[in-house]
């Protein structure tokens, strides 16, 4: 579940992200950076995250995950050794 929530905000971040290695990479004086980051889109940048993670989760369930149609057989002791839960 934290691979989730951290793929997550990866996601939600990567807009923002790129955005600034932009700025940083590109040949600009630093007034200009600080103007641009003035003005810098903060709106649109968090929509394109979010839409990111729309697409990341709709990617996860389509590619993701067994069948539905097994039958789920709990965690169990044999042996001494704990079987893990397990689809079938």
């Amino acid at each position: 579940m934290l691979r989730v929530v951290l793929i997550n905000i990866a996601l939600f971040m990567l807009p923002v992200a790129v955005f600034a290695a932009y700025f940083y990479i590109s040949e600009r004086n630093k007034n200009a950076v600080e103007i641009e980051w003035k003005n810098m889109p903060l709106s649109l940048l968090l929509q394109i995250g979010l839409g990111l993670i729309v697409v990341g989760m709709l990617v996860t369930a389509y590619i993701g995950g067994d069948d539905a149609g097994g039958t789920y057989l709990p965690a169990r002791m044999e042996n001494g050794k704990v079987i893990p839960g397990e689809v079938m």
